[in-house]
């Protein structure tokens, strides 16, 4: 298999009519067989080829996941064209720049991008041709745009069935260019060849061989516009022939976990802090005995983590706590769940140890969408939590001399689009760098030690990873979001966003807790509560949900200062 498109034709071939995707319909569950699939990916490659989009040329997504997201990038590729996936939560500039840049000839719209692309297509250098992926009602004169549903149901092409040999893909084609969500300068885009996708899916899949199931299903919550759902929730399931929910409500997603049975879930870790907070708050309501054993299983849960002894009363009580929480809190996640997939950030210890303790394991993984995305992945039989497991296979990581992580393997980004200076900054020698500090234990487990250019120097000449510490003040449950900030300064301080009706005691006793167990340069010595969080509509968020650090430092420029006056 030279491509990503015959990965599809060839279980297509093996599983014709058995059920591929699945989305809700007015409420309904309702499913896409691969041969329905197939059908709708031919039709919509001979409309792109009537529309003159050739071989090359770029074709922008920007919609929520659905299965007609995924039928789309197939079509693209099947042609040759590249695939340009954009966040549905960019803003109007963002996506100026990213269609611009990519120079796409063509962008598929659901409703939110459409209405964002109507103030903007003036302005739109490239781009003249939309397909709406949704069927709501537009002003627009039909000259700009086509109903997706029109494609298919008008049959405005003849349909065929050409192969991707007719269209002479090769596996060092590029299948897609993804922006890099860039926490200062603009995205950089990234070009990954077919081969590069298909060798980092085969390589995660040596690791999911240890879990012996034939049926997974997984459950889609990232964007597919992220290249860690794309590979891991999108093209990994189509190469093992698995099926594809989408649930695009997160109020939804206990009632959607219960329905599908996911036998795997890839997410952030921000999505299982918000479910630890679900159920941490549903106990709250419940009577004392289970509000005890809840607490008492966390406690339990950290010393089997820890491999200390229970001695017999606590042996009593994790069967106790086995037949009665743990049964419940399983039950909400599906009888099937063999394992959650944690990437994109560090996962918080609390939530780590909450899942660990109800049975649950959490995959943690690394990667970056230079390598297309997935760099390492925790082994499903020896779980560190505070590890992103090893390499993945055809995959080799190195630290240099500073304990950069530097990464080299066949799924290597091509470089960057139109940004030659910048492919030769991060691939030298054939080795990426990635700008990450790490380290490795006796196992060659991996360790995330923060991002490089986010080091702070203090005026003593200190280097402080300051993502470490963000992650120790998670870890409480009062404190939503921080920002600690110190560099050229005596000493660190942070600006933290707190949970409703907090009092400032509270944080400061938290602070005071954690100061204890650091050396001197690491200690935050002073913080500021600040009323608004750090969003993506505020800018202050990337789209994967990474903290702006020089942005948030230039807004709150006047409060940090105040911190280091006497």
């Amino acid at each position: 298999m030279n491509n990503l498109n015959e990965i599809f034709e060839n279980q297509k071939i093996k599983l014709r009519d058995k059920s591929l995707f699945w989305h809700k319909d007015n409420g309904n569950w309702v499913s896409i067989s691969w041969n329905e699939a197939d059908r709708q990916i031919n039709i919509l490659s001979e409309f792109l080829k009537k529309i003159e989009i050739n071989k090359g040329d770029r074709v922008s997504i920007i919609s929520k996941n659905s299965p007609f997201w995924c039928i789309a990038d197939l079509a693209i590729m099947k042609i040759g064209a590249i695939t340009v996936p954009a966040y549905t939560t960019s803003n109007e500039n963002e996506l100026l720049y990213l269609l611009n840049h990519s120079e796409s000839k063509l962008a598929l719209l659901d409703e939110e991008a459409y209405l964002k692309i109507k103030k903007i297509k003036k302005k739109l250098i490239f781009t003249k041709k939309f397909i709406l992926l949704e069927n709501f009602k537009s002003t627009e004169n039909k000259s700009f745009f086509i109903y997706h549903k029109d494609v298919l149901n008008k049959k405005i092409v003849t349909h065929s069935q050409k192969t991707n040999i007719d269209y002479k893909i090769s596996k060092n084609d590029t299948a897609c260019i993804i922006y890099t969500s860039g926490t200062s300068a603009n995205p950089k885009g990234v070009m990954l060849s077919h081969n590069s996708i298909k060798s980092n899916i085969e390589g995660a899949k040596i690791y999911l061989d240890e879990i012996k199931i034939d049926n997974h299903k997984f459950l889609s919550i990232l964007p597919l516009s992220h290249a860690y759902e794309r590979t891991g929730g999108f093209l990994l399931p189509i190469y093992i022939g698995g099926e594809i929910y989408f649930s695009n409500n997160r109020d939804q997603l206990l009632n959607d976990l219960q329905f599908v049975n996911p036998t795997l879930m890839v997410a952030v870790p921000r999505l299982y802090d918000v479910l630890l907070k679900k159920i941490s708050n549903s106990i709250k309501s419940k009577n004392q005995i289970i509000k005890y054993l809840f607490k008492k299983n966390l406690k339990l849960g950290n010393k089997k983590y820890k491999n200390e002894n229970l001695n017999i009363r606590e042996i009593f009580l994790d069967f106790i706590i086995d037949l009665t929480i743990r049964k419940q809190i399983k039950k909400i996640f599906g009888k099937n769940l063999m394992a959650f997939v944690s990437g994109g950030a560090a996962l918080k210890k609390n939530a780590a140890i909450f899942f660990f303790s109800m049975g649950i394991k959490i995959l943690q993984g690394y990667g970056q969408t230079e390598y297309s995305p997935i760099i390492s992945i925790t082994p499903f039989k020896n779980i560190k939590l505070d590890k992103v497991g090893k390499a993945i296979h055809m995959t080799e990581i190195k630290l240099s001399k500073d304990k950069e992580i530097l990464v080299k393997g066949k799924s290597l980004m091509q470089g960057y689009w139109k940004d030659k200076k910048s492919t030769n900054k991060t691939i030298i020698n054939g080795w990426l760098h990635t700008g990450d500090l790490g380290l490795f234990d006796d196992e060659n487990y991996l360790k995330i030690l923060g991002r490089k250019n986010e080091m702070i120097v203090n005026s003593g000449g200190e280097n402080i990873a300051p993502a470490p510490l963000e992650d120790l003040i998670l870890n409480h449950d009062e404190i939503e979001q921080v920002m600690v900030y110190g560099h050229e300064k005596p000493y660190l301080v942070a600006l933290v966003h707190t949970s409703e009706n907090i009092e400032y005691l509270k944080i400061k006793h938290i602070f005071n807790k954690i100061n204890s167990t650091l050396s001197v340069e690491k200690k935050i010595r002073k913080f500021i509560i600040i009323n608004e969080p750090f969003t993506i509509e505020n800018s202050q968020l990337t789209p994967t949900l990474k903290i702006k650090r020089r942005f948030i430092e230039k807004k709150y420029k006047a409060e940090l200062l105040s911190m280091y006056k006497s």
